[in-house]
């Protein structure tokens, strides 16, 4: 468990609100505070998601740990999201074997709970975040260095991390409306004979048709380095890829991408993660024509920014268009990725003032 405080409890904050991120990996939770329409995160608390064992334990925890430098505080709501399809305030985890019960939560510490998809929090968060603030977001302009100004209201945001995940985000009056999704777990399409290849190779083991998140997750990588092994793009006598064998599945992502600037086959497993995850955002793109803006979100995007970047790759294959018409659609669409890991925490706060206010 590690805890880190941002900011003091105080008299300012009119809504204390406990929020968290549950994801494969990580649970992130916290206390976030409330004054005139703005959010400050004040605590966060993280622990390992394969160490959980009863969720609702680690919320009181965090309650605990912020009581334990404000022995009165009270708090006014709770919001959690997770990783997974949420019906009726509960949230079976599609990554790890036990389940957020928002109904629990509320019951057992006393706090009304609001159980949301993570990737609706994301959502909920896109609205306070700055543009033009680098330490929040990295822009990907188009090969001529320019960037679409954001139009509407309507605005999309895919991740990728431990799994993957998509939403989108709207506004109706004076609130935003988030909308749920399992658009990770759409049926995965090939577009190249790299591609076509891999797709094949999974179906050969699961005889299904693979999701995206197959393809496009920390999972995605480490399956994309063995097909390509097993194809001989890789060779097992080469010493950074007997260093990728050597570590747990879970790690095998972070050592490909560190070798991937030097080494070529890493580098071909890390390129061809981005075009699958390009042509997956155009497609939801060319869906949606989310004129507001689409957002990358998760740690891969924000920890591997050069290989998005390199030869404007990214945005490249996201503009490879068969239609005239659509390629127009698709380049006036603001592409943006995400660097504020807080922003599931952000999000969950304003989806609990939108939605339980």
């Amino acid at each position: 468990m590690k805890i880190q405080w941002f900011k003091e409890i105080n008299k300012k904050y009119r809504k204390l609100l406990l929020v968290g991120d549950v994801g494969g990996t990580n649970t992130n939770l916290g206390v976030a505070g409330e004054y005139n329409g703005k959010i400050d995160l004040l605590l966060e608390v993280v622990f390992e998601s394969a160490t959980v064992t009863h969720f609702t334990g680690c919320v009181k925890k965090t309650m605990e740990v912020a009581r334990e430098n404000h022995p009165n505080v009270a708090f006014d709501l709770c919001c959690i999201s997770g990783a997974g399809p949420v019906k009726d305030n509960f949230c079976k985890l599609t990554n790890q074997n036990w389940v957020i019960d928002g109904n629990e939560i509320q019951e057992t510490l006393g706090v009304r709970t609001l159980v949301i998809n993570d990737f609706s929090a994301i959502s909920f968060g896109l609205p306070l975040l700055n543009v033009d603030d680098p330490r929040q977001i990295q822009v990907l302009r188009r090969p001529n260095g320019t960037s679409p100004e954001p139009q509407g209201d309507l605005r999309a945001v895919v991740g990728a991390g431990t799994g993957l995940g998509v939403g989108f985000l709207a506004k109706m009056g004076d609130r935003w409306r988030a909308f749920p999704s399992e658009g990770g777990h759409m049926d995965f399409a090939d577009f190249d004979e790299d591609t076509k290849g891999f797709k094949a190779w999974i179906m050969e083991s699961i005889d299904l048709v693979p999701e995206y998140e197959m393809a496009i997750s920390g999972m995605g990588i480490k399956n994309l380095f063995y097909y390509f092994l097993e194809k001989g793009v890789l060779d097992k006598a080469d010493p950074v890829v007997m260093e990728v064998l050597k570590e747990a599945d879970t790690n095998k992502p972070a050592v490909i991408s560190k070798h991937a600037a030097t080494h070529a086959g890493c580098r071909r497993v890390m390129t061809t993660f981005v075009k699958m995850f390009a042509r997956l955002t155009s497609s939801i793109a060319a869906f949606l024509i989310p004129r507001g803006g689409f957002y990358l979100a998760g740690g891969i995007s924000g920890k591997n920014l050069d290989f998005f970047t390199d030869d404007d790759l990214f945005v490249k294959t996201f503009e490879c268009h068969c239609n005239p018409n659509i390629l127009r659609v698709l380049q006036e669409i603001p592409l943006y990725v995400i660097k504020d890991y807080s922003i599931s925490l952000y999000g969950a706060a304003n989806a609990a003032l939108s939605l339980m206010v």
